[in-house]
């Protein structure tokens, strides 16, 4: 119910297609303890039939539309910015999919703005990554990988830079690694559904980036169908996705 909430705040489309179509491990978990998208919807507080089915389309014009009368404004469009204010995150989430223009950059390039020029630097240094790692703590915020890759994906990703995965950047934070985790209940339906998700995203599902990038997804399936590769299988994905060795 936690994820129905956020994808609430920020906005997003929670209409069954939309839902079915991106979001799928979500939605297998939601039918599978509620019975029901709608019943999921509700069970999180949310007015089914008046908040879900009144939720604007973002079409690729009216995101453009959107992104041109906010700069004119003075707004500031930078992705850190407009991912958490309320009038345009869902504006920006809707433009990152595939079906609208898959980047933030894409999206301001298609409005006829330079990204370079709207995008907003941040450096990153051992000090500031854990401190915000531990803010996060502080705070009862979500700190496994997959949360983190959606909800604060420059942090992660500086920390993949600076330590040899996520897990190793807890660890610096003073923050266990299996306590993070503890919470997560896994079985193989949600694993099979995660996979799925990440391979309909377009992720990397090779071993070695899985165990950086969601390491406690990767043991899990490790743990559930004996391998890496036997979970793949078990989902219907055949694809090798060793990379080749560049002579």
């Amino acid at each position: 119910m936690e994820h129905i909430r956020e994808l609430k705040e920020r906005r997003e489309d929670l209409s069954y297609n939309r839902i079915a179509r991106e979001v799928q491990g979500l939605l297998s978990s939601a039918n599978y303890h509620f019975g029901s998208w709608k019943a999921a919807v509700e069970a999180a507080g949310i007015n089914y039939n008046r908040d879900v089915r009144r939720i604007p389309k973002w079409t690729k014009e009216r995101i453009i539309q959107t992104i041109r009368s906010a700069r004119n404004s003075g707004v500031d469009l930078s992705w850190t910015n407009v991912s958490k204010q309320r009038e345009y995150s869902g504006m920006a989430y809707a433009s990152i999919r595939e079906t609208r223009f898959g980047s933030w950059d894409a999206a301001l390039e298609a409005a006829g703005l330079q990204p370079a020029v709207v995008r907003r630097y941040e450096s990153w240094d051992d000090e500031k990554i854990l401190r915000r790692i531990q803010e996060r703590y502080r705070k009862s915020r979500p700190l496994n990988s997959k949360a983190m890759q959606q909800q604060d994906c420059k942090l992660f990703n500086a920390a993949l830079k600076r330590y040899k995965g996520w897990d190793e950047a807890l660890e610096n934070a003073g923050i266990d690694p299996d306590e993070v985790y503890k919470r997560r209940r896994w079985s193989k339906e949600r694993i099979r559904a995660e996979v799925r998700e990440l391979n309909s995203s377009g992720a990397d599902l090779a071993a070695p980036a899985m165990r950086k990038r969601c390491s406690a997804l990767y043991s899990a399936a490790c743990k559930y169908f004996g391998s890496w590769t036997a979970a793949r299988r078990a989902c219907g994905i055949t694809r090798n996705f060793r990379r080749k060795r560049r002579k």
